[in-house]
């Protein structure tokens, strides 16, 4: 790692230990935008949520369907297809899906995959930002950019789709946004087990954006590393602690954009800034799986 002394730091994300609790929105979100989520706070909440929970396509509502558990911390629906919960000790999250419960053993044939999603939007007014450091740390032209979290996998039940990847499809991204012009998904998969597949680059499935992923073995420094080590799934309760640099990721992605031109003509990384984030599943097949993650984050280093 580099000197982290030499540089002025800055974590963008806010309510990073998610203390204030979340929005949540119902399944119709997706289609009726106009539809509100609920806010879903803790005890000892001071703020309103930073952070929105997303549940496209996933059967049983979190908001219309929700079971009483009695616990604060804790949201679960009628069909104990989705769970989650926060421990405010711990400061961490746990999300667990169980696709089986949507899929229903695969007797029924949905149209998208499940999702289970926590995401925060417009990290910064970067339009209207004056020039200075601060914009400098939204902007992709930081001098440094690592993506941190501590995650772990403590419950996996495999799929039965043969057509599936062998661990739980869960993502993360951060939004690469261009001022005024689509953005790109920069993803980085804790759980997959393809193997180090160098990085993938294509066009969001029925959208004008474009998705740059980062396969399991990258995040992990090697995929003996990770939770798919030996090809075989392994939950423990062991955190894993990741410091991922993105910044020659970034290069990259300006590379491959203008080798393909997709935004009509050359770009460099100081036409684009971090806008927000998301994480969690978008699983097919019948998969069971519970995660948990803390101290998630984007950090950002100027030189001083």
């Amino acid at each position: 790692m580099f000197d982290k002394s030499q540089y002025k730091v800055k974590r963008l994300f806010k309510d990073e230990h998610f203390e204030n609790g979340f929005t949540v929105f119902p399944l119709t979100h997706d289609d009726d935008r106009s539809i509100p989520g609920v806010d879903w706070s803790f005890p000892e909440s001071k703020n309103k949520p930073s952070w929105r929970l997303i549940q496209h396509y996933s059967l049983y509502c979190l908001v219309d369907e929700k079971k009483e558990t009695g616990n604060p911390y804790e949201l679960t629906d009628v069909g104990d297809s989705k769970r989650v919960l926060y421990n405010p000790e711990e400061k961490s999250l746990l999300l667990k899906l169980d696709a089986s419960k949507i899929y229903k053993g695969g007797t029924e044939n949905y149209k998208f995959w499940p999702h289970l999603l926590i995401e925060q939007k417009h990290i910064c007014d970067y339009k209207n930002m004056p020039e200075g450091d601060e914009k400098t740390f939204y902007s992709a032209n930081a001098d440094k950019i690592v993506v941190e979290f501590d995650i772990r996998m403590t419950d996996y039940v495999p799929t039965t789709n043969p057509a599936g990847v062998n661990a739980c499809q869960f993502v993360a991204y951060v939004y690469l946004q261009r001022v005024d012009a689509n953005h790109i998904y920069f993803g980085f998969g804790p759980f997959d087990s393809r193997g180090a597949m160098d990085f993938l680059w294509k066009k969001e499935t029925g959208g004008e954006n474009f998705i740059y992923g980062l396969d399991t073995a990258t995040v992990f420094g090697g995929v003996e590393n990770s939770f798919v080590a030996g090809g075989k799934i392994e939950p423990s309760m062991e955190w894993k602690h990741v410091e991922l640099d993105l910044t020659p990721h970034i290069d990259r992605i300006m590379e491959t954009a203008n080798r393909d031109m997709i935004f009509g003509g050359p770009v460099t990384r100081d036409e684009f800034y971090f806008s927000g984030t998301n994480l969690g599943f978008e699983t097919h097949g019948n998969i069971s799986c519970t995660f948990e993650i803390k101290n998630y984050n984007l950090v950002s280093y100027i030189k001083k």
